[in-house]
């Protein structure tokens, strides 16, 4: 009888390889067989584990967040000083797109951009990054208390701007921006805190 720890290894190996395939070839043109050769399981083992491809690909989608390492690492960025805080939440948040650039190929890909529960989804994970750094925003913001719709704009300039940065050193290399990632995230944080008149 397999141990739970071989049923979750299993399950993860199919995980890993039908994010793989997904992304690379697109979710329509991966069948289960080729997730199952990927993944070194047999075929039925994919139904067991999800139903089917589809609920395969949703599990993908539902299950998978950088808030959770995020708030992991929490408590460590609320003592730290807001800039130093909001600069180490830039540099974690850029180390979980490049890790995960299979993931975010997957999701903005032509063919889910048009699903509207895989877009649901993603609109959900979008606003947990913003939220997740707005509390660092109101930190340093202090007796200077800002609307609400304010440090979200902050949160999803932040992001974005990382997002757009990691995605052309993905595609273009280092000569895109030359700048190093601590540098481009710390004059990124510098703009959002002290504005593009602000003293350094």
């Amino acid at each position: 009888m397999p141990t739970t720890n071989n049923r979750n290894a299993k399950k993860e190996r199919i995980l890993n390889a039908a994010l793989k395939l997904f992304s690379q070839q697109g979710f329509h043109a991966t069948t289960t067989k080729e997730i199952a050769a990927e993944s070194g399981v047999a075929e039925g083992l994919i139904f067991y584990h999800f139903g089917d491809k589809r609920k395969l690909l949703l599990y993908l989608v539902n299950n998978f967040s950088f808030v959770t390492q995020l708030q992991e690492d929490a408590d460590e960025l609320s003592k730290l000083p807001a800039e130093e805080a909001l600069f180490q939440y830039g540099l974690t948040y850029l180390g979980f797109l490049r890790t995960n650039m299979d993931y975010l190929m997957l999701i903005w890909s032509p063919e889910l951009i048009r699903d509207a529960e895989v877009s649901n989804e993603v609109s959900r994970l979008i606003e947990c990054f913003g939220t997740a750094g707005s509390s660092i925003l109101k930190q340093a913001a202090g007796s200077k208390h800002q609307p609400e719709h304010t440090v979200q704009v902050a949160m999803t300039m932040m992001t974005s701007s990382i997002l757009v940065y990691c995605m052309l050193h993905s595609r273009f290399g280092q000569e895109a921006l030359p700048l190093g990632d601590e540098s481009y995230i710390r004059e990124l944080v510098r703009l959002l805190m002290h504005g593009w008149n602000g003293q350094s």
